[in-house]
């Protein structure tokens, strides 16, 4: 269940919120003590979607991360309601916790060409993030339907990605494409939908694993299922071709369909990493998991995580 309340924002305070956020570098503002340049390390709030927001943020904040990124796609994570909560409060829990700020929140109606409701629900996430000091939101190309072309599908994509972004440049917060979805989980596909605008405000969410394992998440009898689709790629080379517009990172480790301990897995994670570096990234890193580990299992999980990201980033 969320933890916020609904209220109203003045003009004043939407302005004043805007204007501290000024894009991706709010985050890139708060450095940890390892250098201004280092790449930042978070964690997402799905690990534990089953508990309130505060107590997510809570083990999130135990586990030494410094920065947290919350999704506002309920049922499955509903810790932010984009329509609902208060901004405001949402901020100060990020403050009161200790963290240094939010990196990304996935947005609702996150499917951008089978659902019509896109346009709508992204922008709205949008708005409510640059009120909310998250200078990033993700959503995904989503799967076109069997009877629409290519051609249709990248057209739909284009159009909605024109009205999406209009808010993205007046918010000043990036639109994220993840690999979810027919175009997104390949090289070419990216650079496709990279080249639907010339917005600087469209980057790229970079999933090391979702490219690894060709997977497509999709709703199946009332939940979440990562559903093989397409021919998994290289996570380093898929990354390598659009590295340039990467402006956040979902680090994920995997044995087949399963999550496993940063490191564990099969995905070249430490290989991701090295690239980003060479590139001069130095944005977040943000774990993220599917959550469906039970509490006790995620925490152990995350806080191995954040270690085997602090020892990759230190030996780089």
């Amino acid at each position: 269940m969320n933890t916020l309340h609904q209220t109203q924002m003045t003009r004043r305070q939407a302005l004043t919120a805007m204007a501290t956020i000024a894009g991706i570098g709010a985050v890139h503002a708060a450095a940890p003590p390892a250098g201004k340049n280092a790449m930042k390390i978070g964690c997402g709030t799905v690990t534990f979607r089953t508990l309130p927001l505060k107590e997510a943020m809570d083990r999130i904040r135990r586990a030494g991360y410094r920065y947290v990124e919350p999704q506002a796609t309920g049922p499955w994570c509903p810790h932010v309601d984009a329509w609902k909560d208060d901004p405001q409060k949402f901020r100060d829990l990020v403050r009161e916790r200790g963290f240094a700020g939010a990196s990304a929140l996935w947005a609702p109606n996150g499917a951008i060409i089978p659902n019509p409701n896109s346009v709508e629900g992204i922008s709205q996430a949008i708005r409510w993030a640059s009120q909310a000091g998250i200078p990033v939101v993700n959503a995904g190309d989503g799967r076109k339907p069997k009877n629409m072309s290519d051609e249709e599908a990248l057209k739909v994509l284009r159009e909605r990605l024109a009205k999406i972004l209009e808010v993205a440049e007046e918010c000043r917060v990036y639109l994220a494409i993840e690999p979810h979805g027919t175009f997104s989980l390949t090289a070419e596909g990216l650079k496709k939908i990279m080249a639907l605008s010339g917005s600087k405000w469209l980057g790229v969410n970079y999933d090391t694993a979702n490219v690894h394992r060709a997977t497509y998440v999709e709703t199946a009898a009332g939940a979440y299922s990562w559903t093989p689709f397409g021919k998994p790629q290289d996570e380093v080379a898929t990354l390598k071709a659009i590295v340039n517009r990467v402006v956040h990172v979902h680090v994920k480790d995997v044995v087949g369909a399963n999550c496993v301990v940063l490191g564990k897995g099969s995905v070249n994670v430490r290989g991701c990493i090295q690239l980003l570096k060479q590139h001069g990234y130095t944005g977040l890193l943000s774990l993220e998991t599917e959550g469906v580990a039970d509490v006790e299992q995620a925490q152990s999980f995350i806080e191995a995580s954040r270690v085997y990201l602090e020892e990759t980033l230190a030996a780089l």
